[in-house]
């Protein structure tokens, strides 16, 4: 069962905490945390349940936590501890999860901090009930895509092309650099009705950071409650499809825990 934390610090302990969910939760803490060595704890505080476990400070903090966070063999396992944590978490209850390394000095500043966030975060703990994340991502092969914008000039009539060969291709390698210049723009339009219809299905839609060089023109996170969960992929099916004609991959990733939807940590 969840262990209310007894004690205070030691000298260069902080408490990392993993996610907040309501008291009123019956809670198994039975995985370990970013440290095995050292078991998951709650901290109860007016109606919040805070999921901690001690950690030592310079294990994330000045040059030997700089040098762990940069440490991909360091930092990889504690990431896995960390969703490990929040997955055995939503398997019982709602959950607020908080991004991997929220530390605290005590547990005053951490009750401070549910204070002062309090009505975001119960307001995301009813929002949340029942839902997980998913991530809808689109990848565009420009080619591909230009060749359907092609096909859509000759069907609209915007483009006839020439009776000789010749004149054929200088026309058509033209239009398709005119084309080229607003494909972003072709691109927003086509795949708007989809942003729509997820806005609307949904328990919740927002768009997030592309991440460089990966090749992405959107990534939307979607929130999905379980009962809608099936409708949520037969949207993403249809729209596979169509968007396939186009040059635009779909791919949808997930569940996961919602921190897209959770607002600013605490």
């Amino acid at each position: 069962m969840a262990v209310d934390v007894a004690t205070e610090l030691q000298d260069g302990e902080a408490l990392y905490l993993y996610a907040v969910v309501r008291s009123a939760e019956p809670l198994r803490l039975d995985v370990p945390g970013i440290d095995a060595s050292r078991p998951l704890m709650a901290l109860h505080h007016a109606g919040l349940t805070a999921i901690v476990s001690a950690v030592l400070l310079t294990a994330f903090r000045g040059p030997q936590g700089e040098q762990n966070l940069a440490d991909l063999g360091w930092l990889g396992p504690r990431a896995l501890a960390h969703e490990a944590v929040i997955e055995r978490l939503m398997a019982q209850c709602t959950v607020f999860p908080l991004p991997l390394g929220t530390l605290f000095s005590s547990r005053q500043a951490l009750r401070e901090a549910l204070d002062a966030r309090r009505e975001q975060i119960e307001s995301a703990l009813e929002r949340l009930r029942g839902c997980r994340e998913w991530a809808v991502q689109g990848h565009l092969d420009r080619e591909a895509a230009l060749d359907a914008r092609m096909d859509e000039a000759i069907a609209s009539g915007r483009y006839v092309p020439a009776v000789s060969l010749g004149r054929q291709h200088l026309e058509k390698q033209r239009l398709r650099r005119e084309l080229a210049r607003d494909l972003d723009a072709w691109l927003l339009m086509r795949t708007a009705p989809l942003a729509e219809t997820l806005r609307r299905q949904c328990a919740g839609f927002c768009e997030r950071q592309l991440q460089a060089d990966q090749g992405w023109v959107f990534n939307w996170a979607v929130l999905v409650t379980q009962q809608e969960t099936a409708h949520f992929h037969q949207i993403l099916d249809e729209a596979r499809a169509v968007q396939a004609v186009r040059g635009l991959r779909l791919a949808c990733k997930g569940p996961f825990a919602p921190y897209s939807f959770c607002g600013k940590a605490p």
